[in-house]
Parts: structure tokens; sequence; C-alpha cells
């Protein structure tokens, strides 16, 4: 008598009876009661019939495969049905989930050696004895199998999904790309379908930066969720920074302006936002409007500005855009009061913050200081200019402003570039 399974030199041992059953045993008929049942326990709403059949063709393959290895026909290392990978490789492109393709073969295997069970305790009959004989050494053999092709075919459907994954980033990509250097400019069904975004709703582009350089989709799902946004587009803007656009057909009110002012808050994230626009256009002026609230953000600290919206900074980036001219405009006006010194910068910012309330009062209660030192030091400004303050006073108060920019420890410049490689 064989014993039924041994494990030696890493071989299983399959006794002579278990092989002839193996050989005895219709694989279509077998593959046909394993397919239904997989049918019936992980798709069991599943309506195409191409579906079907391709998973009748992968059990085949399997149940060939297993039967051949029992019956000493074929090795477990050199099994990988091709009808099984090419299943794999189909419910990757229809978005099957890897974990209910996992289950199938958990649910397979199972019946499987349900089915082998029936017929080794039908075969002995006559001998009880010989049931181990026939169970053992099949048993591990299938299990062995499992896990062996298992790993081929989870590994076929994770390379086909990311293979996948990054064809329709790039197509993603190069569509927005077309689309914000004005190549595509019609707004269309399969437009929207490509991008999985509405170009014809209202559009607020943010900048985004994150200390990591994965993109924070946790975020950004929440501030879509502050917003009520319809949907998001992103595309990867620097190591750590994304351009992100919510989209809202109904445009965005105050109560959704203030929604997400507080989520940018709790973020965590340093946001430059654009101000709401609508269609291609639009699409294209908020995001050119987050950039360029993002270098005037940049130029000021970002540690102190971490959410920046451009109705706040219009006048600095509309005037930066010719930063030598404006360079020039504030020496002219501000004169011996634009010095790096730490005295000239308090003048500065009593001037700044006097003009901006007209009131000596309130600009002392927003430095934080006595009303007389600001009454001193703004009779001490004016000694320095060698005017009124009050003949050039929105001269003064914007150049004040871009001084406050072109003047910072961290100067004007671009956020960041567009990664060639860069993910959607």
């Amino acid at each position: 008598m064989i014993v039924a399974e041994r494990r030696r030199g890493g071989e299983i041992e399959v006794s002579d009876a278990a092989r002839e059953l193996a050989r005895e045993i219709d694989p279509e008929t077998a593959s046909a009661a394993v397919t239904a049942e997989i049918m019936r326990q992980v798709w069991p709403d599943q309506e195409d019939d191409g579906f079907a059949e391709a998973v009748d063709r992968s059990v085949l393959g399997n149940v060939r495969a297993i039967l051949e290895i029992i019956g000493d026909r074929l090795a477990i290392e050199d099994a990988e049905p091709q009808d099984a990978l090419d299943f794999a490789e189909l419910t990757a492109r229809l978005e099957v989930p890897l974990p209910e393709l996992e289950r199938a073969y958990r649910i397979g295997v199972t019946t499987m050696w349900g089915l082998w069970f029936e017929l080794a305790r039908s075969a002995a009959e006559p001998r009880p004895a010989a049931l181990g004989e026939l169970i053992d050494g099949p048993t591990i053999t299938m299990l062995t199998y499992i896990d062996h092709i298992l790993s081929v075919v989870t590994s076929r459907h994770e390379a086909i999904r990311c293979e996948l994954a990054r064809t329709r980033r790039h197509l993603r990509r190069a569509t927005l790309m077309q689309v914000l250097d004005g190549t595509i400019d019609d707004v269309t069904d399969e437009l929207a379908q490509t991008l999985g975004y509405g170009l014809g709703d209202t559009h607020l582009a943010l900048l985004v930066q994150s200390e990591e350089s994965r993109c924070p989709d946790r975020e950004i799902a929440t501030l879509r969720s502050a917003a009520d946004a319809r949907a998001t587009l992103s595309l990867q803007h620097g190591v750590h920074a994304w351009v992100v656009w919510l989209g809202r057909p109904a445009g965005f009110g105050p109560t959704q302006l203030s929604r997400l002012r507080r989520a940018f808050a709790a973020s965590g994230l340093t946001v430059a936002a654009g101000e709401p626009a609508s269609g291609l256009a639009g699409l294209r002026r908020s995001r050119e409007q987050a950039l360029d609230t993002a270098r005037v953000q940049r130029a000021l600290g970002a540690a102190g500005h971490r959410c920046l919206w451009a109705s706040e900074v219009r006048l600095e980036s509309l005037l930066l855009a010719d930063e030598p001219r404006a360079r020039a405009f504030v020496a002219a006006e501000l004169g011996r009061l634009s010095g790096p010194d730490s005295a000239a910068q308090r003048l500065r910012e009593t001037l700044l913050a006097w003009l901006a309330t007209g009131s000596h009062v309130s600009a002392a209660a927003i430095l934080g200081v006595h009303e007389n030192t600001i009454r001193n030091r703004i009779r001490h400004a004016e000694e320095l200019l060698d005017s009124s303050l009050l003949q050039r006073r929105t001269e003064l108060q914007v150049a004040l402003r871009l001084e406050r920019v072109l003047g910072a420890q961290e100067p004007a410049g671009e956020v960041g570039e567009v990664v060639a490689a860069a993910p959607l």
C-alpha cells in the first residue's frame, strides 16, 4: 500500500490509485460545475455571456492543470494555463477588484475538492481504507497549486491594472495640457469623459502644497466636500505641489467659500486660491490666478500665509507682472523709507496699518503698541518722505504693499514647474 501523501524533498507523493482517478475524470464536466458555483457566489448579477464564458475557459484551464499534476503529467511550477492568465487580464481591464478574483479562486478550489472527494469516496467504497490514498495527496496538490496559480494571476492582474492606470493618467494629463494651452477649445461629452470632470462648470483653481510627495487625495476630498463641488481635477505642478480644480455647476457663493476657507485652515496644506470662473476660459484663468497668488504667497513667506486668496492680493499680482517697473515704483515712492534696516521696516508696517485702517487707534490695536507710538512713527515717516502722507496716499499704500512682497526674505518666483512624468 502506498502512503497517500508525504512531502519528501519538496515533492508531494500521490498514490497510483489517485493518479488513475485523475485520468478518468472529464475536465469539462468538472469545470462546468466549478464555473456554476463561482458565478453563483461571486458574480450572481453578471449578465454578460462573454464574461461567463471567460470564467469557464479559465476554470477549465485550471481544472486540467490540477488533474494533470495529480496524474503525474505536469509539475506544479510549470503550470500557468493561458486561459487563466487571459482571464486575469480581462478582469483587470474590466476593473474587477482583485479580492473578487481571489475569492473566485478560493471558491473554485473548494468546489473542485468537493467534487474530487465524492468521486474518491465512490471509488473507495469496496475498501474504505483506500479513501486516504485517494484524498491526501490530491488535497495537498490542490492547495499547493492554488497558492502557485494565485501568485501568477494576481501578478498579471496588478501589472495590467498599473499599465492601464498609467495609460489613463497620461491620456488625461496630455488632454488637460492641451486644454490649458488652448489647443482644445471646445467642451464636449468625450472631453468630459476623458478627464472625468465637467468643463462647463464653474471652476475654482487651487495651488495645493504638501510636505509629502504624494498627492493629498484625502485632504482634497475634504475640500471638495466643504465646497459642495461636483468633481475635482488635478495636475501635479511640482514635487510637492498640485493644481486642483473644484467644479460646481451652480457656482461658488459666500456659503461655499466660507466653508472652504475653514477647510483650508484645518487641512494643514498650504493653499493659494484663484477666483471662481466658468467654462474653459475660466478653468485657465482661475489657474493663472492661483499661480500668481502662490508667487505672492511664496514671497511673503508661506509659513505666515498658509491660505491666500487671489482676491486678497489682486493689486500685488497685477503690478508684479512687471517686476523691474514695480521695484522702480517702490524706490521712487518710498525713497529713504525703503531702507533694509529694522527701523525703516517698523515705519513701513506702521504706515501700511494706518493707511489701511485710516485710524491711529486701529493701527495701534493691530500692531499692539500705544496710540502715541503710531503718531510718532508717522511723523518720522513723513520727515523721511519729505512730503505730506495724504498728498500721495494711494501711491504710498500701493508702494508699501509691493515692498512687503519684494522686500521679503524669500524672493518671488515660480512655485514649481510641471513634472514631465507627473500623474494626474
